[in-house]
């Protein structure tokens, strides 16, 4: 019995002090607000973001009309060697198919070279407006009171009320109007 009685003051004075422990814990914590931006819609919509897909698509275009052209060019030139095989010496067709294959091998690595080039010019406008929302985002949560921003993809349901969204881009779009797009050769 007495030992019943001494576990049962000992439950309490455990569970006085967690409640005392957990209550101190909770004054310190920050009140919590949470936004939530539709981070998609930001770099689909915002100004800047809509005129540089324009400019990577201008030179996107470009690229891939000059990579036709010179596979054409590389197709020509293999039907030539084919069709030079048979007058030609054995020696000397060896040396000009390995010519070929040397021209081919640099030819692939170019085009690989551009095709990662529009890649990287993506990635690099993508950067550019990230790097301009992070202070637009700190001093939106400020003004607002707003302790936690959430990705909207993370995010099941949301009142409206909680999406900064539409006011982040129209923000950004007075930050950041334009991006400079340009191939680095």
């Amino acid at each position: 019995m007495i030992s019943k009685i001494f576990k049962l003051i000992f439950f309490f004075i455990f569970i006085t002090f967690a409640t005392f422990h957990v209550n101190s814990y909770a004054e310190s914590y920050p009140n919590t607000s949470i936004g939530v931006l539709d981070l998609n819609k930001v770099l689909l919509d915002a100004k800047a973001a809509k005129d540089a897909a324009e400019e990577i698509e201008k030179i996107a275009n470009d690229i891939e009309n000059e990579l036709m052209e010179s596979d054409e060019n590389m197709i020509k030139e293999q039907n030539k060697l084919i069709e030079a095989q048979s007058i030609m010496a054995p020696e000397a067709f060896e040396l000009k198919r390995k010519e070929y294959e040397e021209k081919a091998q640099n030819y692939n690595v170019d085009r690989q070279e551009k095709l990662i080039s529009i890649d990287k010019l993506v990635e690099s406008s993508r950067n550019e407006i990230l790097n301009k929302l992070k202070p637009i985002l700190e001093e939106l949560s400020e003004t607002k009171g707003i302790t936690v921003i959430l990705e909207k993809g993370t995010v099941l349901l949301n009142a409206e009320t909680m999406d900064i969204t539409d006011e982040v881009i129209k923000r950004l779009n007075k930050e950041l109007p334009k991006i400079e797009v340009s191939l680095e050769e």
